[in-house]
């Protein structure tokens, strides 16, 4: 569109500069500048307030010695000596400080690097020699280093803290694992103990027996203790196989309707065998309404009459009592046996339901140490649990179990 006698080349490059003027000029006034741009602007506008005096590599303006103990302060003052000696011999300068030129900077550059960051060691370096402004860029490329230290500093502290918490859980699980072999060890000898025994019983009187010269009273009163201890290692044999078998979860259960107060009179009546001759007051509380239950009645008896005979046995009281108390919440049953004894020290709580602790004396024992380890076996297969509650002024066990247990097929081995 030229004008008529002027030359086209002057004329097109009036008209483009002056659209574009008018365009950026537009665009800049509609538009609002980010905080970059309007931090840019500044330093452009006002040059000559930013800029510092340039010092070159020649002359020895850049100062090596603080190029040195920056160095120093970051590298540590052995490899920074070993930097610029290997650097100052390079450039022939044997026994001196290189000259900071900008092959040695770089160099220096990408050894700081890796401890501060790339955008931390260019700025620094700069500042210090002067070869350039510290741009608006290089201070953010810094802090958002910074950041990513600062973030990659909590990880570690994360980590830390959780590596502290799982060791702390692995010296706990440590120290349970040396206690329960030292348990094991006392069981395997207490129940190769409790199975000679009887075996040694049961053949020195039948040897007896096969003598012709014993008469009809001692033959009786012989046979009598051959029954007994043969009921005593059965009653072991039982008891090894019935955790065996509950552990697997291959147990059938007997399934069968009931009430609680039933069962807890058939387990008092079961546990008054365990030392008759001791007097032992029972309290009974939550036993007003009937509780109707649907669940394997001879194993739950089983469960409560260990509770009682345990605490028959080891009650130290001068007048040993129980509290049995009893409350339904919704579909569940909970049972609470407390007795007025000194209890379970604390430190051996954590191994009471193991099949291989002993808590009391070995001579005060009167079992191989697995009926409570059977009942927790029956209770997890009952759908319920059996739990330690301390604090409570003597030993406390309680029993929670669902009142309708629902028959299932017996599951595969744990």
């Amino acid at each position: 569109l030229g004008l008529i006698g002027a030359d086209p080349l002057l004329t097109a490059m009036v008209l483009s500069l002056g659209v574009n003027t008018f365009l950026f000029t537009l665009v800049s006034l509609i538009t609002f500048p980010s905080p970059m741009e309007r931090l840019q602007g500044a330093q452009f506008v006002n040059v000559f307030d930013h800029s510092a005096p340039v010092l070159g590599w020649h002359g020895g303006a850049a100062a090596a010695d603080d190029l040195l103990t920056m160095a120093q302060r970051i590298l540590g003052t052995g490899r920074a000596g070993r930097l610029f000696q290997q650097a100052a011999a390079a450039q022939g300068r044997g026994g001196g400080l290189p000259d900071p030129n900008p092959d040695f900077l770089k160099m220096l550059e990408r050894e700081l690097a890796g401890s501060v960051g790339a955008a931390t060691a260019h700025a620094m370096v700069y500042q210090i020699t002067g070869g350039a402004t510290v741009s608006v860029q290089d201070l953010l490329a810094v802090a958002d280093e910074t950041a990513q230290i600062m973030e990659y500093s909590s990880q570690l502290e994360r980590q830390s803290t959780e590596l502290t918490r799982t060791a702390a859980r692995l010296r706990e699980a440590n120290a349970k694992l040396t206690q329960l072999a030292e348990q094991k060890d006392t069981f395997l000898s207490q129940i190769s103990h409790e199975l000679r025994t009887p075996m040694t019983s049961i053949r020195a009187f039948s040897e007896i027996l096969m003598d012709d010269e014993v008469n009809g009273e001692d033959q009786i009163r012989y046979a009598r203790i051959i029954h007994d201890e043969s009921i005593r290692l059965t009653r072991l044999l039982d008891d090894l196989l019935d955790l065996s078998v509950l552990e697997n979860g291959q147990v059938n259960l007997d399934i069968q309707p009931g009430t609680l107060s039933d069962l807890i009179d058939r387990a008092l009546l079961a546990s008054n065998s365990v030392l008759p001759d001791r007097k032992f007051t029972i309290h009974r509380q939550g036993f007003d309404t009937p509780v109707n239950l649907t669940t394997d009645i001879g194993r739950l008896t089983q469960v409560f009459i260990n509770i009682l005979s345990n605490a028959r046995k080891y009650c130290d009281a001068a007048n040993p009592e129980m509290r049995i108390s009893a409350r339904r919440r919704g579909g569940r049953v909970t049972v609470d046996f407390t007795d007025n004894g000194s209890g379970i020290p604390k430190k051996s709580q954590a191994l009471i339901f193991e099949k291989f602790a002993r808590l009391t004396d070995t001579h005060q024992a009167g079992g191989a140490g697995l009926g409570l380890a059977i009942c927790r076996e029956i209770m997890l297969n009952l759908g319920g649990d059996i739990a330690y509650l301390p604090g409570q002024g003597g030993a406390a066990f309680r029993v929670s179990f669902p009142a309708v247990l629902t028959p299932r097929v017996p599951q595969a081995a744990r």
